[in-house]
């Protein structure tokens, strides 16, 4: 019924939860790790965020080697269908090709380079390089060269000109991953415990879920930790940053009382009691409906799993979150497009089972509360944005970030509200454990190999 050991209540911290000590004389590219985070990262240097050549790293040894998201299956409903996207700053096609298997390729022509696709999303028989049109199939393989045999003859081997494809790719409720790592331990591995939360978030109702409404990309100025980080359980910003949200009545104020789970590989969730953004304004149709789906919850996993619906809001290292709530669930990925630039991209997932109706609603209140111009997410932009403009001049770029909040009370096996928890847990909601989490494998991955 659960994936993983069960938590119990002991009040002490467990040596094989205590999280591993950062060593202070590893090295990140030209820097000591020391200089970068403290032992247990309950200090971040400003660096971090501000620093080109971290950046340049983080390209090569986070996007370069980690399992990342792509989108859902059901962008590709039938075969020829893609949609473009990034891994990374490396522009990337996805395609469901002709045989009807999902591939992922780096959108770069093997000739010069350019893009062979330049469309978001859509339906193609081809991929064809505007520059010298050459041209590929929904396999990655280079079908055609124009004149091929007066400028080539028969010297041109094509069989090794197609397009580069990504080394693993796999998927997880429809949810399609890929990585460049041929080397890299499988998706289930790598999202371990954090697969527990997933199944309960995404396999509520019979049919599974869909993306609706296309995705939603935008760009704000800011390094793309600090919204990964947020994500993975920054729950102490709500009264402040989001306080008008609570005095317009759209959420309920926000308690102590809760969950923060990291589940490895700097994997990390956690939510209010009763669920993210409860409020006034829950209509009974859609409650009923949740209501429905934590019954099946319970029928698939047990008594106890009705305590995670909804589950709440996390972070899938490097740069997935979520939040699933009491109104909707919505997914996004932290594209980075500099060292102080992202481009989000949002996706409304909904059970496929869902009236379609109910579908709509639910639309409106994400767009309401976390679509590109919602009410949560410009409060979250304008002050991830000042962040980055704190820290662009040389006495701003200087110096460390606090993470001590709830230091020394991670590792503690907790069941609260009768919950199975997987993970190692805190037992207060608003603490910063889960970003010691998220930077210790940031640490962890940035370090050079063997350290």
């Amino acid at each position: 019924m659960v994936n993983g050991a069960q938590m119990k209540a002991e009040g002490v911290v467990s040596e094989a939860l205590r999280p591993p000590a950062i060593p202070a004389d590893g090295q990140i590219g030209s820097f000591r790790t020391g200089e970068l985070l403290n032992h247990d990262a309950s200090a971040v240097h400003r660096r971090l965020f501000i620093d080109d050549d971290i950046y340049r790293m983080e390209q090569q040894r986070i996007f370069g080697r980690c399992w990342l998201y792509l989108g859902h299956e059901s962008q590709l409903k039938a075969n020829g269908d893609f949609f473009t996207t990034t891994m990374g700053e490396d522009a990337v096609i996805v395609t469901r090709d002709k045989a009807g298997k999902v591939r992922a390729f780096l959108n770069s022509c093997t000739h010069r380079g350019a893009k062979v696709c330049r469309a978001e999303s859509g339906s193609a028989r081809m991929f064809k390089c505007p520059y010298h049109g050459w041209t590929f199939g929904t396999d990655g393989a280079l079908a055609s060269v124009p004149r091929l045999g007066q400028v080539y003859g028969d010297q041109l081997d094509r069989d090794r000109l197609g397009l580069r494809e990504v080394a693993q790719l796999d998927e997880i409720h429809g949810f399609i991953f890929a990585t460049w790592d041929a080397e890299a331990v499988s998706l289930r591995d790598y999202l371990g415990d954090m697969v527990f939360y997933l199944d309960l978030m995404l396999g509520r109702m019979d049919g599974g879920v869909e993306v609706i409404g296309g995705v939603h990309r935008w760009t704000i100025d800011v390094n793309w930790k600090i919204p990964s980080e947020n994500f993975a359980g920054d729950h102490y910003h709500v009264p402040t940053t989001h306080g008008a949200g609570v005095d317009m009545g759209y959420r309920s104020p926000l308690t102590n009382e809760g969950y923060c789970i990291h589940t490895g590989n700097g994997h990390s969730i956690g939510s209010e009691r009763g669920g993210a953004q409860q409020g006034h304004a829950v209509q009974t149709e859609y409650q009923g409906v949740i209501d429905d789906m934590r019954r099946q919850l319970v029928e698939r996993y047990g008594e106890q799993a009705g305590a995670f619906m909804p589950v709440g809001v996390g972070t899938i290292f490097p740069n997935l979150s979520f939040m699933d709530t009491a109104r909707f669930r919505t997914f996004r990925v932290w594209h980075p497009r500099g060292v102080g630039k992202i481009e989000i991209h949002s996706y409304l997932v909904v059970d496929k089972a869902m009236p379609e109706k109910l579908k709509a609603e639910i639309g409106r209140r994400y767009a309401l509360a976390f679509g590109p111009s919602g009410i949560f997410e410009q409060d979250d932009g304008d002050v991830w944005q000042s962040i980055q403009e704190g820290m662009i001049g040389p006495i701003g770029r200087d110096g460390w970030l606090n993470y001590e909040m709830g230091l020394g009370r991670e590792g503690k096996a907790v069941d609260r509200y009768g919950a199975p928890f997987v993970g190692s847990t805190s037992d207060i909601l608003m603490t910063e454990a889960n970003q010691r989490a998220y930077y210790r494998q940031w640490a962890a991955v940035m370090q050079e190999p063997g350290q």
